[in-house]
């Protein structure tokens, strides 16, 4: 299994993303909303996001971080950065280079055990997928 972090400047606009996530998802298993600096301001909190991606790598194969707008990607990046602990092994940290919404129903949708590689290749091609075909 992976971990799965949400990073919207929206912490409604994540809040919801998830909610469609948990309504497509086969297991059990929490997606994590660091969306938003608080439930009304916008914006986006690497300490927040550092902390959520230590305590979702723990005893699982990676994390995927999905992000909306450009600081969200800067703001996961220095949370990345800002890991100290030696035993997280950051290339299993993947800020993902896929739409927000349809990144994360793709990983939420794939997320087993030994999935890690394939999720990725997933998300890969929704670089290319044609909506309207």
């Amino acid at each position: 299994m992976v971990g799965i972090i949400v990073v919207s400047h929206s912490f409604l606009l994540g809040q919801e993303i998830i909610k469609l996530c948990n309504e497509m998802k086969k297991n059990n298993f929490e997606i994590i909303n660091c969306s938003g600096l608080d439930k009304n301001t916008f914006g986006s909190d690497p300490i927040k996001i550092k902390e959520a991606i230590e305590n979702n790598i723990k005893g699982n194969e990676g994390v995927f971080v999905f992000c909306d707008l450009g600081s969200s990607i800067l703001n996961s990046q220095l949370a990345i950065d800002l890991i100290e602990d030696e035993s997280i092994d950051k290339s299993k940290i993947i800020i993902a280079d896929a739409p927000i919404v349809e990144g994360t129903l793709v990983a939420s949708t794939l997320n087993f055990d030994g999935n890690f590689n394939q999720i990725i290749d997933e998300l890969k091609q929704l670089k290319t997928f044609d909506k309207t075909k």
